[in-house]
């Protein structure tokens, strides 16, 4: 009876320790989706892991998460054109929102007509509308509507030009936004109610 089997099994199982000591259990071992998961994610990242690696040691973190809803959606007409979601490029000052279309027609024809959007900025989260800055998307009818049905998916942007002391960019403060689709007409103020279009009031923060 020879022992070399057993030599080599605490062989193996020394080999598997430093493995461990070296590289901890994954996060998908773990199966826990904190802090320490992101560290792990963002660092493995950074190190050039792959897509499919990715997936085997994070993928169960993709699993399905309540949270409450902070953004507050008010409709007016939405039946030719809506907003889904906004938001704040802080580096960019730049704000975007898509812009649904809805129908084949109602834009003004082959002329087409415009989706405007303004964006406000309440940067004390007072409930006073410090600066606005308005975006807009040109849209037209369905040429071909036998071939093609809605819905299509624009983006209306404009870049802000809040002055630093209101809204100091870079800072990581949040604010409170608000933006306001309303098709031909420009939203006259941050307090406008549109007759086509809707309003988003939503969180963002001014990250460097």
């Amino acid at each position: 009876m020879t022992r070399r089997p057993v030599v080599s099994v605490f062989r193996s199982l020394g080999l598997l320790a430093a493995v461990c000591a070296a590289f901890p259990l994954t996060a998908a071992a773990q199966q826990v989706c904190d802090d320490n998961a992101r560290i792990a994610y963002q660092n493995a990242v950074n190190a050039g892991a792959t897509e499919s690696s990715l997936e085997a040691q994070f993928g169960h973190c993709r699993g399905p998460v309540t949270q409450g809803l902070t953004a507050v959606i008010t409709n007016f007409n939405i039946f030719y054109e809506k907003m889904n979601s906004c938001g704040l490029h802080p580096q960019q000052r730049r704000a975007a929102c898509d812009v649904q279309i809805r129908q084949n027609f109602g834009f003004g024809g082959a002329a087409g007509s415009n989706e405007h959007v303004r964006f406000c900025f309440d940067c004390n989260r007072d409930g006073i509308w410090d600066a606005s800055v308005v975006g807009s998307v040109h849209v037209i009818d369905n040429a071909f509507p036998a071939l093609q049905s809605p819905s299509w998916y624009h983006s209306a942007s404009a870049v802000s030009a809040a002055p630093t002391a209101i809204c100091p960019w870079g800072s990581g403060r949040a604010i409170n936004m608000r933006a306001i689709l309303s098709w031909a007409a420009v939203p006259a103020t941050c307090n406008s109610q549109p007759i086509w279009g809707n309003r988003i009031d939503f969180p963002a923060r001014l990250d460097p």
